[in-house]
């Protein structure tokens, strides 16, 4: 399957979006996809089908830990799978996904990546003080700042504060 972009024709493509929990990765990377005509992927919810447990689930269960290595497992199928499928795929990664050396590997070389940066104060407005189904919110800031170096290293970074996951979607394909 091949993208077709205004005035471009680009070879079978995964493109990956990072960013801080709230950054708009899931609401954005559907509307990216419906634009492209690829498919729609969210980790979380694929590591949620594969393992039929929640993500506070495994954490409570397994702590950090166990929840990156379903994450890397998970990851490196759903890659794979495009591959094979020849198809076109969006993908939302995990707030975290990039933090693990072999998950960044995977992305940075088998994906375009894009960093939807977003400033924590907006993502504070968009998930309120506390969200108690995102096991790593109570340490938002330290988190944050530990991360941004981390997502930095995407191939390309749209800022979303103040732009709807449509504008940011159009960022996204202008950038391809």
């Amino acid at each position: 399957m091949r993208l077709y972009l205004p005035g471009n024709l680009i070879e079978k493509m995964t493109i990956s979006l990072t960013g801080f929990m709230g950054c708009g990765k899931s609401s954005t990377g559907r509307l990216l996809a419906g634009r492209l005509g690829a498919r729609f992927l969210d980790l979380d919810d694929e590591i949620v089908a594969r393992t039929g447990r929640s993500i506070p689930e495994i954490f409570r269960e397994g702590g950090e830990s166990a929840f990156r290595a379903v994450e890397l497992e998970t990851l490196r199928a759903v890659l794979d799978a495009a591959d094979a499928a020849g198809e076109d795929l969006v993908l939302a990664l995990g707030g975290g996904t990039l933090t693990l050396p072999e998950a960044r590997v995977l992305v940075l070389s088998r994906t375009r990546c894009v960093w939807l940066r977003t400033r924590l104060e907006t993502i504070r407005e968009r998930l309120g003080a506390s969200d108690a189904s995102r096991p790593l919110f109570r340490d938002a800031e330290a988190l944050y700042a530990a991360r941004e170096p981390i997502y930095a290293q995407a191939h390309h970074i749209v800022d979303t504060d103040g732009k709807t996951p449509a504008e940011v979607a159009g960022e996204i394909v202008a950038l391809l």
